[in-house]
């Protein structure tokens, strides 16, 4: 079962995009993804089914390589389509990236944001399980 964990510092998981569907479209369209996201933060616990577009997690992985390599500071992960997750991240001057996050559930008009920091040598695990999400389809 393909997996992506977003760990913090001590190697916790605080959240989870699992139960991957990919809906494939005609080929000039994007295909869709359908996925759950599983959010275990301090003591709050949520779960939402939610979708994007193939090129947001694909963006997503080059973003994060960047942020990996260096090249880039910061960067975001927003879906395109209904925009219940939405994910900031920062290199500090320690060497540790800074994530803010934010899952949103439009039907309740509820809002979790939460922050926490992540040790950068996180990175190419996170970036190999995004990488195995995306060559699954």
């Amino acid at each position: 079962m393909n997996i992506i964990h977003f760990y913090d510092k001590q190697r916790k998981a605080i959240m989870s995009f699992s139960k991957f569907d990919f809906q494939i479209n005609e080929p000039d369209f994007h295909n869709v993804i359908l996925f759950e996201i599983d959010i275990n933060y301090s003591f709050f616990q949520a779960s939402i089914s939610t979708e994007c577009l193939d090129i947001d997690l694909k963006n997503l992985l080059i973003d994060l390589q960047k942020l990996y390599n260096m090249e880039i500071e910061k960067m975001s992960f927003i879906q395109t389509i209904e925009k219940n997750i939405e994910m900031h991240f920062k290199l500090t001057e320690s060497g540790h990236i800074e994530i803010k996050a934010q899952l949103r559930n439009h039907i309740d008009k509820a809002i979790l944001h939460f922050e926490y920091e992540i040790d950068q040598s996180f990175l190419p695990e996170l970036i190999e399980e995004l990488r195995t999400v995306i060559n699954y389809n």
